[in-house]
């Protein structure tokens, strides 16, 4: 799909360069002048440019680029919340409180072998209504069971996989990763029946099975299969600390729950489980230990493949990197002033292309990608991009460049080093943050590179 007036296109490419440029969506700051800022709110608001054309563009990096024997396809729903006191037409109720906004469900394909980012395969919009305030939480549940599962809020996790294959077309195995929200029985069963691909599921509920058991009570009995160590890092929940972690796999078959929205799947259906929990001995400061049951639809009969699982599974943290770059401390989207749900719709897209180029870098940045400079970078960047990395480099082998020119991981070094890294590997590798800073000051000096090129 593309705009049929050449003049909208030319003001799209405008925007989305300056977008990388300046890593921001403020459409002020986005601007060079005022007829500028005018220009780029008209194009927002123009009708000729549709939520399809901006889902194609954001959709063209893994077409193009998406080149992979076999790709992740991690799914995940974040809210993007704007307080009651912003007057926006069409927006619905997230959950922190009574405050309003909209929720993104993108599913972002990620190489299962070397970990690159090929792109963003598909992304829904979500918009809830606003509850009658008289219905009790009973109620609401009694009525969520009538329904069908394509009837429910839910069924994204399905309908997502389903939108996201025609870009993936090209690339012949897929597994879905997504956290225990999706754990629905209906959903297992249509990725492996309907659309014939994998999965890898966060368990959710205790479910019954077969036997009599329930899942936990069933895993619980099973023989340890494998131990090993891993370093977590600090996060907002977790201390630093070396985890003890032990596995234990095997196959259950699950029994089919009541309610209409399953009525015509199965009445049981076998899976593979993966649990990967860490020992009380390790834990400190009274913090819960680390404790996953993983769905999966791989076979999984020996300890390699069951690590296999648990490292595609710890994937998701990418998806939740890209939201990470389009809030708070990224491209500040809840910060817009837009005053139209389809227009933060249009912008949102624009922002996820931005992102995506952020996500590129940092799985690049170990070099372990081999993805091209191409992905993200044209040949005049590229040109650009020697100038500095000279600039940049030090004068012993541990400050230079590591990666040959053309790859990605040359760029994800340069970027790095303009945010701020100091070159050493000892030190913390660069964030999604980082990146924003770094390609902001790479594309102010590429800036200054045209215009001494023109003149």
């Amino acid at each position: 799909m593309e705009l049929k007036d050449k003049r909208l296109h030319r003001v799209y490419d405008k925007m989305v360069l300056r977008i990388k440029d300046k890593q921001t969506l403020s459409l002020r700051k986005l601007s060079s002048s005022r007829k500028e800022e005018i220009q780029f709110g008209r194009f927002v608001r123009n009708k000729k440019v549709t939520l399809d054309f901006l889902e194609q563009e954001l959709y063209k990096n893994i077409q193009a680029h998406g080149s992979s024997l076999h790709c992740l396809l991690i799914e995940y729903t974040s809210q993007i919340g704007f307080s009651l006191n912003r007057c926006v037409k069409g927006l619905g109720k997230i959950d922190k409180g009574q405050v309003q906004g909209f929720y993104i469900h993108p599913v972002l394909a990620i190489d299962a072998y070397n970990y690159g980012c090929l792109g963003i395969a598909s992304l829904e919009f979500i918009s809830r209504p606003w509850i009658d305030p008289a219905l009790t939480h009973k109620q609401i549940n009694a009525a969520r069971t009538r329904m069908l599962f394509e009837e429910k809020e839910g069924y994204r996790w399905f309908s997502s996989i389903q939108k996201a294959l025609p870009q993936c077309v090209h690339i012949p195995t897929k597994t879905v990763v997504a956290d225990r929200e999706a754990d629905i029985y209906a959903l297992l069963i249509g990725l492996t029946v309907e659309l014939k691909i994998d999965y890898i599921i966060r368990s959710r509920f205790d479910r019954p099975i077969e036997n009599g058991a329930t899942l936990l009570k069933e895993v619980e009995n099973w023989s340890v299969q494998s131990s090993y160590q891993i370093k977590v890092p600090a996060t907002d929940k977790r201390s630093a600390h070396t985890a003890k972690m032990v596995i234990k796999f095997g196959q259950v078959s699950f029994k089919k729950p009541g309610g209409k929205s399953i009525k015509k799947q199965s009445k049981h259906y076998s899976a593979y489980i993966v649990e990967v929990k860490e020992l009380q001995e390790s834990v400190i400061n009274n913090e819960k230990p680390i404790h996953w049951v993983l769905l999966t639809s791989h076979c999984v009969n020996t300890a390699e493949m069951a690590l296999q699982i648990v490292e595609w599974y710890k994937q998701r943290w990418n998806v939740e990197q890209v939201f990470r770059t389009l809030k708070t401390k990224g491209l500040k989207i809840e910060s817009s002033q837009l005053e139209d749900y389809e227009k933060l719709k249009k912008v949102t897209l624009l922002a996820l292309i931005a992102a995506v180029k952020v996500m590129q870098l940092i799985r690049a940045r170990d070099g372990t990608t081999e993805q091209p400079m191409t992905i993200a970078f044209n040949s005049e960047e590229k040109a650009c991009m020697i100038l500095v990395n000279k600039q940049l480099e030090g004068n012993t082998e541990k400050l230079k460049n590591p990666y040959l020119f053309d790859t990605l991981a040359y760029a994800s070094w340069v970027i790095a080093r303009l945010a701020g890294w100091s070159g050493y590997k000892s030190q913390r590798p660069a964030g999604p943050i980082d990146f924003l800073t770094g390609l902001q000051r790479f594309h102010e000096m590429f800036h200054g590179y045209m215009l001494a090129k023109d003149g």
